[in-house]
């Protein structure tokens, strides 16, 4: 005998062959499972992947303009920082520029279309058909919307519809500021409505109208639903949608994909989104040129009244007072007081510049884009830098708080940064004031002397070089204006787009419900699920199935099987021609063939638990051997629990086999004759108080040799082995053991225990009895056989009444 097998690797092989065996169960269900998978794949509601590309400029561009040494130009590479391409996906794919692309899109409305067949009130099967539904609903601005329910509309002519939503804690939402403004706990509205006309309830206010889509052959057989949308619910489902990746480490290539349930729509995002996000860059890499030009404008228009009016001044001098020339005396003064004129001049623009930078520092410090001094005309390196790094700081600081980074150490180091380069920045300014404000003395004390010798030259000689000297002067700043505007406007012009789309939007087809993998989930489901059923069923349930669980835990021959059949055909005494008899007849001659040779014959008959047949096999068995003739003995030696087998003969008050053993009765007081001429049984009598000092006791080795003297075979009926050591003592005396196991009944790991236990004993001549075998895997060979075509028929004992015992 093999040594004891691991019970759970015996579950599994056995589970194994019945997935085997049941394998059409498994073909049915596979084609069920299939023919679900069908019909998922064409309603349920599909979504599709788009995908595009684009390069996102992450590096200074403007250095490669030319711009040579100018001041002005120069600015503006103080303003334009390196971005980091990380920080740009994240932009690309921010609540705020979803929120302004969906508001562009005005989307508040979406309309749906599904098959009739599937019920209204499910999910399953809905499609957006965004630009091609049949109907414009046209909300009442001045109301407030349900949002986040389906209104159904059935179509029923092309003047009337009929509309219907339910639905509970409804959000109201207003369309003029795309705000919840409320929640209603129980919405509901139902009519019929004619196109046009105002559909309103407490809740909602709104018109249906017809569009050009609508064709009664297309929607004929479908549900039309639209929904009022929440913006803000709107802009969270895009953006889950919306995956944005690096094409590698030094990449700058970034891969946009859009899982959307339309692809007009998905097409129409992107496009906006992308659209919307070039123009903000380029807005904003434009900003301080614009400024800039701004504030040129603003100043060219001051001087241009100035310049105006003195050269009408000098035009009238000279025709009224016919003045055309300077003599040289005048000349000199007036060339003296010109140039502190323009260095006055000069300094007053310096003074007022650093003022006006005092004052728009004071206002835009915390701003990411602060105007430069050059852009002011303050030609100051130091002033220069320092705002540079400011503005450099606070774009650090916007990209971390933006990235949810408010305990990043880094930022409590840059915040210290920024306000001492604040403070720096001030005292910068107000010591370049002050010191502009001494000079601006200065050389108004020296024009003041020149002035006062200026004022005893002739009146129209000093008038007319007064009138020219505002002009020139207001000449000169104009003209340097001009210049600055155009060195601006060549900026403005020179800048290029952040981004560059290399792949416009496409769709990739249907990205959900893959057909390939649903119809491979639902195949695998087929054979998994009825397998899995099988598999559980036979771990859990862990009893003896078939034959081939027998063979796998032991290699003990089987001696025959025992078909399952009703509990009134139970006894071959009083079925002898039925199936059942001839299991038992053919279990006969095997154990006759397995004891050829031997003079007389005891065969015990035992178990692994009650329950499995050991009794009614012990008397069946005996019974076919009286059939055949042979004189044979029933011995029930089970003196714990005796059997019920007997209970249908009148056998109270006749003693048994623990009466014999006690000395209280002899051999013949304890046989029992039966009506059968050679069955005779030993009853076990009353239950004494040590069944094992009796078996234990030599009377039991005399009562066995006596009967084997008197019949042709004893059959001894044991308690189960698997429970008590009765059984392993009563061996000693027999010459075969037959083993009863019942399929569906014995437990396996109990079965395997007492097999591996009767191996190391070394048990002889141990055979395996299988009861509760279908009986159509016993009598399948002799099925064409009459014999086997009408039991009831060919039972000629049927309904005949247990044997008595002989009187």
């Amino acid at each position: 005998m093999n040594e004891s097998k691991d019970i759970l690797a015996i579950n599994l092989a056995s589970a194994f062959r019945d997935v085997l065996r049941y394998w059409y169960v498994l073909a049915l269900f596979s084609v069920l499972m299939l023919v679900i998978a069908f019909f998922y794949v064409k309603y349920a509601s599909k979504s599709y992947q788009l995908t595009s590309s684009i390069v996102l400029q992450t590096e200074n561009k403007n250095g490669a303009m030319g711009r040579g040494n100018n001041d002005l130009l120069r600015a503006f590479d103080f303003m334009v920082q390196d971005k980091n391409f990380n920080n740009e996906i994240f932009y690309l794919q921010s609540l705020p520029l979803i929120l302004d692309v969906v508001k562009d899109m005005d989307i508040r409305i979406s309309y749906y279309m599904r098959d009739q067949i599937i019920p209204q009130k499910t999910d399953f099967g809905l499609q957006d058909i965004y630009k091609n539904a049949p109907i414009i609903v046209v909300p009442d601005e001045g109301n407030s919307q349900p949002a986040g329910i389906r209104f159904h509309v059935d179509i029923l002519n092309e003047n009337r519809f009929f509309i219907t939503a339910e639905g509970q804690n409804v959000e109201l939402v207003d369309f003029n500021t795309d705000r919840v403004t409320g929640r209603v706990s129980n919405f509901e509205i139902s009519g019929i409505y004619n196109f046009g006309a105002t559909v309103a309830n407490e809740h909602a206010s709104f018109r249906i109208l017809l569009n050009s889509n609508y064709r009664p052959e297309k929607f004929r057989g479908k549900d039309l639903f639209f929904e009022f949308n929440n913006l803000n619910r709107k802009v969270w489902a895009f953006k889950n949608g919306l995956k944005i990746s690096a094409q590698g480490n030094e990449s700058t290539l970034a891969h946009i994909r859009l899982q959307i349930s339309n692809n007009v729509l998905g097409l129409d995002f992107l496009n906006k989104l992308i659209e919307t996000y070039i123009e903000r860059n380029f807005e904003e890499a434009n900003l301080l040129a614009n400024k800039t030009i701004e504030h040129i404008e603003r100043q060219l228009g001051e001087i241009s009244e100035d310049l105006s009016l003195s050269e009408r001044q000098m035009q009238n001098l000279r025709l009224t007072r016919g003045v055309m020339n300077i003599d040289d005396k005048s000349q000199n003064v007036y060339s003296q007081i010109q140039t502190f004129e323009n260095r006055k001049a000069e300094v007053q623009r310096r003074f007022n510049h650093f003022k006006q930078m005092e004052d728009y520092f004071g206002q835009f410090k915390d701003s990411l884009r602060i105007l430069a001094p050059s852009a002011l005309g303050l030609n100051d390196p130091v002033l220069n830098g320092l705002i540079n790094e400011l503005t450099t700081l606070n774009t650090e600081k916007q990209r971390m708080l933006g990235q949810d980074q408010t305990r990043n150490p880094r930022l409590a180091t840059i915040n210290i940064r920024i306000e001492n380069l604040k403070e720096v920045i001030a005292e910068n300014i107000d010591f370049s004031l002050k010191t502009t404000r001494s000079e601006l003395n200065e050389l108004s004390d020296r024009l003041d002397e020149l002035n006062r010798e200026f004022a005893l030259l002739p009146g129209t000689q000093r008038e007319l070089l007064d009138i020219e000297r505002r002009f020139k002067l207001n000449d000169a700043v104009y003209t340097n204006l001009l210049e600055r505007r155009i060195q601006a406007q060549i900026v403005k012009a020179s800048s290029l787009p952040d981004a560059k789309i290399i792949e416009p939007p496409r769709s990739g087809g249907v990205a959900a419900p893959n057909a390939i993998i649903i119809y491979a989930l639902f195949l695998v489901a087929g054979i998994v699920v009825p397998s899995g059923y099988i598999v559980g069923k036979k771990l859990i349930v862990n009893r003896l199935a078939s034959k081939e669980d027998i063979g796998i835990i032991t290699n003990v021959g089987i001696a025959g099987s025992i078909p399952s059949v009703p509990a009134k055909e139970k006894l071959v005494l009083n079925y002898p021609k039925s199936s059942l008899a001839e299991a038992f007849y053919m279990l006969r001659s095997n154990l006759v063939y397995y004891l050829r040779g031997q003079n007389s014959k005891v065969i015990l008959v035992t178990s692994t638990i009650p329950g499995e047949g050991k009794s009614f096999t012990a008397f069946n068995l005996a019974t076919s051997f009286a059939f055949a003739n042979s004189k044979c003995i029933l011995v029930e030696f089970d003196l714990r629990k005796p059997s019920e087998v007997m209970s249908g003969f009148e056998l109270d008050g006749i003693p048994g086999v623990s009466s014999y053993l006690i000395n209280r009765a002899k051999l013949d007081e304890i046989i029992i004759k039966t009506d059968e001429p050679n069955l005779d049984l030993i009853q076990a009598g009353r239950i004494p108080p040590n069944p094992i000092a009796l078996l234990s006791d030599p009377k039991t080795h005399e009562l066995i040799e006596e009967l084997k003297s008197r019949y042709d075979f004893v059959i001894i009926d044991t308690p189960p082995y698997g429970l008590l050591t009765d059984s392993f003592l009563l061996m000693n005396y027999a010459d075969l053991t037959l083993y009863v196991t019942r399929l569906g009944y014995t437990k396996k790991n109990a079965f395997s225990n007492s097999m591996e236990d009767l191996r190391k004993k070394n048990v002889p001549n141990l055979y395996l009895l299988v009861n509760g075998e279908k009986e159509s895997k016993i009598t399948y060979g002799y099925k064409n056989y009459p014999y086997f075509k009408n039991k009831k028929q060919n039972n000629k004992n049927a309904g005949k009444r247990p044997a008595k015992v002989s009187s």
